[in-house]
């Protein structure tokens, strides 16, 4: 069976090393039947290649959401399966997707090795819609209860399900053993089918505990978590104290956030710290380094709040670098750059 790769990075590298190889058979006149051996590698790579690229468009240009994928969904009560195509749509604030994940499914799928015994759990979106959540399809927008019907929520199996809807742009597969189930609490739902010791990080949690949480903090670290935050820096930026794991425990348990001593909410100040790094070329994978708000947390102590944001505001000036961002080490590193511009 000829090698299947995961990324478009694999397929190219393997590219060059077999047009390389090829060359040098011309090169010393191998045996054309070897030659042509070798071109036909290059030609299976090149249409790995093409589907990358068919893969790679339908995200970038938003038709991925569009994509209907056939489910084989199995009544519980006679077994009987039926096969219906939706598209696919999550509850928001569900657990974040990991990329590597879904890549390694579709490896999996591709090597014809998924293991089909493993359920996904899945509601229609009007059920969902109909009971006060919010629902949105592959690309974070919400979905409309006009157009409800045609989607399904899949609240197990999500890296699953995002795996066999990439394969499905260039080879078309059913996901098989889906479960329609009907659910009034998910966030409840979600905490008793996994195993939140282990198979769940922090980030996990604390997604899954916004669903049966009406704190505003709750929802907007939940908010910050899909973006890419880690929930201690979330929680240091909206209340400068970070959030143990029991407290996030709690809030799976359907409890009250309590706050750290000394903890103080600020939602509005949280967001214009981010709001100005971004400005200033700062990306989520620095300002979730806890020394940028902690830097700036204890420079606003020395100089107060409106001369340390008028300084953070005037780093967009300064074109920072990727390598003078990843040269910040610790929060002295930030202070100086602060302290600098000011």
């Amino acid at each position: 069976m000829k090698n299947i790769f995961v990324t478009m990075k694999e397929v190219m590298s393997e590219i060059t090393k077999a047009e390389k190889a090829l060359n040098q058979m011309k090169t010393k006149k191998m045996d054309a039947e070897v030659i042509a051996a070798q071109e036909k590698v290059i030609l299976d790579l090149t249409e790995q290649k093409k589907k990358f690229e068919k893969v790679e468009q339908a995200k970038n240009d938003g038709s991925l959401k569009d994509v209907k994928l056939t489910f084989a969904i199995v009544n519980e009560e006679t077994m009987k399966v039926t096969e219906n195509a939706y598209k696919v749509a999550f509850v928001k604030n569900n657990r974040p997707i990991n990329d590597n994940k879904v890549d390694g499914f579709i490896a999996i799928i591709a090597k014809g090795k998924y293991e089909k015994a493993f359920p996904i759990i899945a509601v229609p979106a009007k059920v969902l819609i109909e009971n006060g959540y919010q629902v949105v399809d592959v690309d974070s927008n919400v979905v409309k209860e006009e157009d409800a019907d045609d989607y399904i929520v899949i609240l197990d199996g999500q890296h699953r399900t995002k795996a066999f809807l990439e394969y499905s742009i260039t080879d078309p597969k059913v996901v098989p053993n889906t479960h329609m189930r009907e659910v009034d609490n998910v966030g409840e739902y979600l905490v008793d089918i996994n195993d939140v010791g282990t198979s769940w990080n922090q980030r996990d949690r604390f997604a899954v505990a916004a669903l049966t949480s009406d704190d505003e903090l709750v929802h907007e670290i939940a908010s910050r978590i899909q973006e890419g935050f880690n929930p201690s820096t979330a929680s240091l930026i909206y209340t400068q104290k970070k959030i143990t794991n029991k407290q996030v425990k709690d809030l799976l348990r359907g409890q009250k956030l309590k706050l750290p001593k000394d903890a103080e909410t600020d939602i509005a100040r949280g967001n214009r710290f981010i709001l100005l790094c971004k400005q200033a070329g700062i990306e989520v994978k620095f300002i979730t380094r806890r020394y940028f708000i902690n830097a700036f947390n204890s420079y606003a102590i020395s100089v107060g709040d409106p001369a340390a944001f008028d300084a953070l505001d005037k780093l967009k000036t300064q074109n920072l670098t990727e390598k003078e961002l990843n040269g910040i080490k610790d929060d002295q590193g930030f202070i100086k750059i602060l302290k600098a511009v000011a």
